[in-house]
């Protein structure tokens, strides 16, 4: 049966666990009749005393049918299973097929997981995969850096809509709401067309709920953090259609203390957010299904440290910094997503459209110059197509997508708060359009082999433009001085198109029930281009090796995922030390275990080694062999659940992570030392309510988590983000029905 079940996920687009333990053995041989999703699961299922429901995160999970419906059979023999249609489309649907979605590793935390962990922050993704280091904008997956916005190799989704760089960083989107996150390792540019070569972070909201819920829920933590949030969750009568509105506010505390720009502190900030989510499959138009998905961020920045000399060690534990200019910004954002979908038959046709806005707005507070405007804009848009035909053992998938994404930096400057000085701007805009096809066979034997190509084209293109006036207006606002009286004092722009094949490759041997081998190739690809015209290149490049094992023991008890990869990196690119051209290469290995120790125990279990190195970079090319910034040797994660249902639960998790280098400069005084950190949950749990203790970072460790070199850092000071302090919150969460 288990035969069968995949045969369906596969076909349907859909993961499907089994939480039986007890799924029997028998043949399965599908027939041609067509059928929905729900109808081929019961008519595989119901003989053989199961059922089948469907999660939070979309997911089909195989359970023990209830007495009443199981059958006792003395011999299963299962024939003629109907072929499902497609699932109901959501952001978790693969964008190509599920061959394709799973060629590189992936470790999905589930909704039973999220519901008991201490996860009060995006910052702590890092707690739950092997050779995953850092947060934001430093984000790195097996030794490739997510790196600065302009040159993003990570993208970061939450339902489809993509965040950026100005939502992931200081905390922006909440993570109560989740009930899945997928994190994707290894190159991903032939599913998302680009800015993929480290891998994804895509977040998932759950589905709509059967029953009609109001959600209720508060936070009290330490250092003066609130939180409050109110939810509603439904579904349209006993369709599969449904709504969800949620709205939240935190307090959360500003760790930072400026030394000399004083004007500059504050206790705290405040973050809100609001989210939509609409999910349509009418049943009046069999095979048609919609997801659309709206967010809506509104909060203050968090500040970054600065050191007091050319480097921040030792750290500072009272958190003191040393700028002598520094901003105080509010972002605004708004995001979403639609996806849709129409099956017929064999076809499958798929439209997915995401378009965000964020806009940073606030004040330059220095001694020396006075306030003055910054104004950032960042706009990510998208819209793609595909079609899949399923012919017998062969499935067949084309697709075609245009994006744009574009960042504007303007500043104005100003003398003691009164005369106007000047403005200045710079854009960088990329334009990408590509096309690609897929074709996967299943053999009668246990294989399987898929072949992809996506061929990509960009354009990329810089502006900058540096205008002087004398305006006595009285507030400090870019953008105002270039439309008066002003002399034009500097432009320079740039331009470079890249043609880039993006190839992917994937084959798999399911050796038997329990056990299966993988072996892929695929390429990255990153957008790249330099402060100056002058250093304006041509896309980064990383192809990617990996051979994966996958098996489950002791009845499902213990599962081990296992691979051993290689990335060779093309046109690495760093500004901060002019890094063009730069080549390298990593090697890595990844083991990761789940173990249900007992009904109310399950333990995880996480180890990652690299060797990442450069081969070659222009610049300061004493040693060609140094480490690749932001790929620590190894990392380590641990952890441990309890509880089932009702009840008390508990859950720890462990992480350790070795030295590191900064993309700033490969030098060992400024190597970010080893640390390592510990989270953990109490709670109990009603059937309508959960009250529990959550505190993350309880060693209380000081760390460094990440370097940020900004443009339009006016002193060209480095800036640094260390790690959140100790944080301690008391939860509570009532549900209405």
């Amino acid at each position: 049966m288990l035969g069968c079940l995949e045969q369906l996920a596969l076909l349907a687009n859909v993961p499907i666990v089994d939480r039986s333990d007890r799924v029997p053995t028998a043949p399965c041989t599908p027939a041609k009749t067509r059928a929905t999703l729900a109808h081929a699961l019961d008519n595989l299922l119901a003989p053989a005393g199961l059922a089948w429901r469907r999660r939070d995160d979309g997911a089909i999970e195989i359970v023990a049918a209830a007495p009443s419906q199981q059958l006792n059979l003395s011999e299963l023999t299962i024939e003629d299973t109907p072929l499902p249609s497609a699932a109901p489309v959501t952001a978790a649907s693969p964008p190509v097929t599920l061959l394709a979605h799973e060629a590189m590793s992936i470790t999905r935390v589930e909704s039973e997981r999220l519901a008991d962990s201490p996860f009060l922050s995006l910052n702590q993704i890092g707690r739950y995969a092997p050779n995953v280091y850092a947060s934001g904008a430093s984000l790195a997956i097996r030794g490739q850096e997510r790196d600065l916005d302009q040159f993003s190799g990570l993208a970061v989704r939450l339902d489809g809509i993509d965040l950026g760089t100005s939502l992931i960083e200081g905390d922006m989107v909440p993570v109560d709401a989740l009930a899945t996150l997928e994190l994707q390792r290894g190159p991903r540019s032939f599913e998302r067309g680009g800015s993929a070569t480290a891998g994804a972070l895509d977040l998932y909201t759950g589905a709509p709920a059967e029953t009609p819920t109001l959600r209720l829920g508060t936070g009290i933590g330490n250092e003066g953090a609130l939180r409050g949030s109110v939810s509603w969750s439904g579904r349209f009568g006993d369709s599969e259609s449904g709504l969800r509105v949620a709205t939240e506010r935190r307090v959360l505390p500003d760790y930072v203390h400026e030394k000399f720009v004083t004007e500059a502190n504050r206790e705290d900030r405040a973050v809100d957010n609001a989210f939509v989510k609409l999910n349509l499959v009418p049943e009046f138009l069999p095979g048609f299904s919609l997801e659309w998905a709206l967010l809506g961020v509104s909060g203050d920045d968090p500040a970054l440290y600065t050191a007091a000399g050319e480097f921040p060690f030792p750290l500072d534990r009272e958190r003191i910094s040393y700028s002598r200019e520094t901003s105080r910004t509010q972002t605004h954002a708004y995001g979403s997503a639609l996806s849709l979908q129409y099956a017929l038959d064999d076809w499958t046709f798929r439209l997915n459209a995401n378009s965000t806005i964020a806009q940073q707005k606030g004040l330059w507070l220095g001694s020396g110059f006075g306030p003055s405007g910054d104004w950032n804009v960042e706009r990510r848009r998208a819209v793609g197509s595909s079609a899949q035909y399923r012919l017998g053992r062969w499935q067949f998938a084309a697709g075609a997508e245009i994006s744009a994404v574009s960042f504007a930096d303007l500043d104005a400057l100003w003398i003691a708060g009164f005369r106007r000085l000047g403005d200045s701007r710079q854009d960088m805009d990329f334009r990408t359009r590509s096309a690609w096809l897929w074709g996967e066979y299943r053999f009668e034997s246990p294989f399987s082999v898929g072949v992809g190509l996506r061929q990509v084209r960009e354009t990329a293109k810089q502006d900058f433009l540096s205008i002087s006036c004398s305006v006595p207006e009285g507030i400090p606002r870019p953008g105002i001085c270039a439309e008066l009286d002003s002399t034009l004092e500097f432009a320079e722009s740039g331009r470079v198109d890249t043609n880039t094949p993006v190839p992917l490759i994937v084959g798999t041997w399911q050796i038997d029930e329990d056990q299966r081998l993988s072996l892929s190739h695929g390429r990255g690809i990153r957008s790249s281009a330099g402060v100056r015209a002058e250093f304006i290149q041509p896309a980064e490049r990383d192809d990617s090796t990996q051979l994966g094992w996958q098996t489950r023991w002791w009845q499902d008890r213990l599962g081990i995922r296992a691979s051993l990869f290689h990335t060779l990196i093309r046109e690495r690119f760093h500004y901060v030390t002019n890094h063009v051209g730069a080549r390298g290469r990593v090697y890595g290995a990844e083991l990761e275990m789940d173990l249900r120790l007992h009904r109310l125990w399950r333990a995880t279990l996480g180890l990652g080694r690299l060797s990442a190195h450069y081969d070659y970079y222009r610049y300061y090319n004493e040693d060609p062999r140094q480490r690749l910034p932001g790929a620590p040797r190894q990392t380590v994660l641990f952890g441990l659940r309890f509880g089932d249902g009702d009840g008390w639960y508990g859950a720890l998790d462990a992480y350790h992570a070795a030295e590191a280098e900064t993309t700033l400069d490969i030098n060992p005084g400024n190597r970010r030392p080893a640390y390592s950190l510990l989270d953990f949950r109490i709670g109990y749990r009603l059937p309508y309510a959960d009250f529990s203790l959550a505190v993350s970072n309880a060693l209380d460790a000081l760390y460094l988590d990440r370097v940020d070199f900004r443009y339009n850092d006016r002193r060209q000071e480095t800036r640094y983000r260390l790690g959140d302090p100790r944080r301690v919150e008391l939860r509570w969460q009532y549900d209405l029905q």
